[in-house]
């Protein structure tokens, strides 16, 4: 493999797309709000460059957090043959290249957005790695934690096209932070032992026979169900976006209830496919229906 792909690797690029269009979901949704679009030279322009800085602050981050947690990572068969704790990228390099990522991000998005996209840019980072990371090591609460930063995305595009971030711009905010929980949830149970082994408390490792993953998988879903809904009553979307959405809620809830009935990894895998398929189909039906 070569040191692109490696650098690459590191800067998870899966990740980073969920954040790009997430972002650009809050760009355009905040846009449609004051009845505009994408006619416009500067419109384009300005989504330009906060799709850049957010690829850079995203994968800035995404790289920070592996120079965090190498040593972690070397003990966990799913993250030991990632760049760092292989050995491939040496550390150091990592932090140089995270940092740099980070503040470039951050400093463009300030200087080609407006101040409140580059304050929540530096914000997610700030609380994705100094406050998401090491809750990791000592809270079975880090998976909600980290939902908070992982839900900033939305607000950072509502904020680079409006300026402000009000009420629809919270909702999609509630979309992604509640979606997260069932999502991560079912990775923690199918690699339960993994996290135990290097050292994360995950809600499944540390209470394997206990109904607290179960409870938070029904609870966030359930609040998914009716945040989601939310963007009709806000007038954000129409009456085909509501059947739709609460279509697709009722559909991961059900997926969800076979886990809380039986937790195994075959219900957990579909689990997390099926939070794979919801949160796409939920972001085309927010866009195509007005």
């Amino acid at each position: 493999m070569s040191k692109y792909s490696d650098y690459t690797q590191m800067m998870k690029p899966r990740i980073t797309m969920l954040v790009l269009v997430t972002s650009y979901l809050g760009f355009y949704l905040g846009l449609r709000s004051m009845d505009q679009y994408f006619f416009t030279i500067e419109q384009v322009l300005l989504f330009v460059h906060l799709m850049v800085g957010t690829f850079l602050t995203a994968s800035g981050a995404a790289v920070l957090n592996q120079v965090i947690e190498k040593d972690h990572d070397a003990k966990m068969n799913r993250t030991k043959n990632r760049p760092i704790p292989s050995g491939r990228i040496d550390w150091r390099h990592a932090l140089n290249f995270g940092v740099i990522l980070s503040i470039v991000g951050s400093v463009y998005l300030f200087q080609f957005t407006n101040t409140l996209t580059g304050g929540l840019s530096l914000l997610t980072i700030i609380l994705y790695l100094f406050v998401y990371t090491p809750s990791k090591r000592l809270s079975t609460w880090n998976t909600v934690i980290g939902s908070i930063p992982g839900a900033l995305p939305p607000l950072g595009g509502w904020a680079a096209s409006t300026g402000n971030l009000t009420a629809p711009a919270w909702i999609l905010f509630g979309i992604l932070f509640f979606w997260q929980i069932p999502h991560f949830m079912a990775i923690a149970i199918l690699y339960a032992k993994d996290y135990k082994d290097g050292g994360f408390k995950m809600m499944p490792g540390e209470y394997p026979n206990s109904s607290r993953t179960n409870y938070h998988i029904l609870f966030f879903t359930i609040a998914l169900i009716g945040t989601s809904i939310g963007l009709y009553t806000l007038k954000v979307a129409g009456i085909i976006y509501a059947v739709g959405a609460a279509v697709l809620g009722i559909g991961l809830l059900a997926v969800g209830v076979n886990v809380i009935y039986k937790q195994n990894n075959a219900n957990a895998r579909m689990l997390l496919f099926a939070s794979i398929i919801y949160l796409p189909l939920l972001l085309l039906l927010i866009l195509f229906d007005q």
